[in-house]
């Protein structure tokens, strides 16, 4: 007990011999108290703080995850007496626990600037670089380079990613990967941020403990080598931490302070914290939110679903059980023009000969997938429920002008064709 300087850390990784069995029960009563007042057992995951945490040490701990790991290489199944079953046990990393409380209580402290002390002109500009991020990130990073759903020329492409730079949500290579990988293995324990965990850990938990083993396995076998050809988005892997400090942190501050004299105090907490954690939360609710509330239309067997709250706030993102039924759709709606804001601006950049070769689901995909794998909730091809659950599905109704003229997917213009040509040449 005389070396303990850090009690919150020793306390987790002491042997329970070391500790009074008294003190023991008195901080894991504190911890799960706090945990029902401050989080809930329902909505958010189960930090397992009993003998996981507070009556086993972290030595002892690491030493099992080892002798876990090396019996699976080893070989024998799982749960055999060759292989012991491996149980995973919630590692949090205190350091990036505690980071993420800091920047969130200066994101709201800068809130607090941005409503009463902040310029006009401040605020304009938070919410211009603020919106350019967003859009680079699921226009660019999710869009263009983890799904492929359309081409662009050079000068579209580098500016996304200087944008996705802006939005400092780690490297554009790291955020594909992680993306692409949350689709081959969606919520399960090789998904980065496994909704089945709970709301808190598919919305920022999975940043503050340790990966699941199986997250990086799988990890390492995502297909990057379109990406490592890329020379944007290797340069910005190259040069991430510098890029980030001049386009994240210090050019939202300065541009304000320079052009129209407001103070630094306010460029830090409202042009770089407060537009950060802002643009950060609203593109990790597709992670939590849409992955656990709201109707299944296209595929229920699946946790993403169509949540109409997210695609307000998330540039169309929030149509999830869409997306995720057809990943390679530019418009990751069915409907691109309902709250999609992305979907808008991919079109017009195709207008200006800027984007081409869009790839996106016919009608005819849509209406066959709602059949055989729907929830019955679709607007038009709703299919009625069957009570014993077996048979096959009716088939689905037809279509109608009406519907069809919402899918917003008319013939590229002579004009439009003629300047993705020139585009394509220069």
């Amino acid at each position: 007990m005389g070396n303990i300087s850090a009690p919150v850390y020793l306390c987790f990784n002491t042997p329970y011999s070391v500790l009074d069995s008294n003190i023991q029960r008195l901080i894991y009563t504190l911890l799960t108290t706090a945990q029902e007042l401050l989080f809930g057992k329902k909505l958010f995951f189960d930090w397992q703080l009993g003998d996981n945490w507070a009556l086993k040490s972290m030595d002892i701990l690491d030493k099992d995850l080892m002798a876990a790991e090396n019996d699976r290489k080893e070989g024998g199944s799982p749960g055999t007496k060759d292989q012991p079953e491996y149980v995973y046990r919630r590692q949090i990393v205190w350091f990036n626990t505690i980071g993420f409380l800091v920047l969130h209580l200066g994101a709201v402290y800068g809130m607090y600037l941005f409503l009463t002390s902040s310029m006009v002109l401040t605020m304009l500009w938070t919410m211009l670089v603020a919106g350019a991020s967003a859009f680079s990130v699921t226009m660019g990073a999710h869009r263009l380079y983890t799904h492929r759903t359309f081409k662009c020329n050079d000068w579209v492409k580098a500016l996304l990613v200087l944008g996705q730079t802006v939005a400092g949500q780690n490297c554009l290579y790291v955020w594909i990967r992680d993306h692409r990988q949350h689709h081959k293995y969606s919520d399960t324990v090789a998904d980065p941020h496994n909704a089945s965990r709970g709301f808190f850990f598919s919305h920022i938990g999975w940043l503050m403990v340790r990966k699941h083993p199986e997250v990086i396995e799988k990890g390492k076998k995502i297909d990057m080598t379109d990406i490592e050809m890329d020379p944007y988005a290797m340069f910005q892997k190259k040069y991430y931490k510098v890029l980030f400090t001049i386009l994240a942190m210090l050019m939202p501050m300065v541009v304000p302070f320079v052009f129209w004299r407001e103070t630094l105090w306010n460029g830090f907490f409202v042009c770089f914290l407060f537009r950060l954690m802002t643009v950060l939360n609203l593109t990790w609710l597709v992670n939590s939110a849409a992955h656990l509330y709201g109707n299944k239309p296209f595929t229920n067997d699946i946790m993403p679903a169509e949540n109409v709250y997210v695609s307000m706030f998330g540039l169309g993102e929030g149509w999830h059980n869409y997306h995720h039924s057809f990943p390679w759709d530019y418009r990751a709606a069915e409907f691109g023009q309902y709250f999609n804001l992305t979907t808008m601006l991919i079109d017009f950049f195709e207008e200006m000969g800027w984007v081409w070769d869009k790839k996106y689901a016919t009608p005819a995909m849509v209406r066959s997938r709602v059949a055989k794998r729907g929830d019955g909730t679709h607007c038009k091809y709703a299919r009625p429920q069957l009570k014993d659950g077996g048979g096959d599905p009716p088939e689905a109704v037809a279509d109608d002008e009406t519907y069809e003229e919402l899918f917003w997917l008319e013939e590229r213009s002579t004009k439009t064709a003629e300047r993705v040509v020139e585009a394509q040449k220069g």
